[in-house]
């Protein structure tokens, strides 16, 4: 099962065993040449690479040091599972 941290209960659900997904949102600045993670998932969640690669590395550390800095993450070590889902957006 896996079910959206932004949610209402998602603590309740994570004890429970089900898996949590984020949305990262993810751009490139053309001035400094950078790809840009950001997430209202996970607050204080902002950083910056020179390559997707990179920022793929980058996230996969973060990630779960943000959440196991969650008031309700205290009690268990949090595992995180990076998988890239694109989602093109043309306006």
């Amino acid at each position: 099962m896996r079910y959206p941290k932004r949610y209402p209960l998602s603590g309740l659900f994570s004890a429970m065993g089900a898996t949590l997904t984020l949305d990262i949102d993810v751009i490139y600045d053309d001035e400094a040449n950078v790809f840009i993670a950001t997430s209202k998932d996970a607050p204080g969640l902002v950083l910056e690479a020179e390559s997707f690669h990179d920022l793929r590395k980058e996230i996969e550390e973060a990630i779960p040091n943000l959440l196991n800095h969650d008031s309700h993450a205290k009690k268990r070590k949090t595992i995180a599972d990076l998988i890239i889902k694109d989602h093109i957006a043309i306006a």
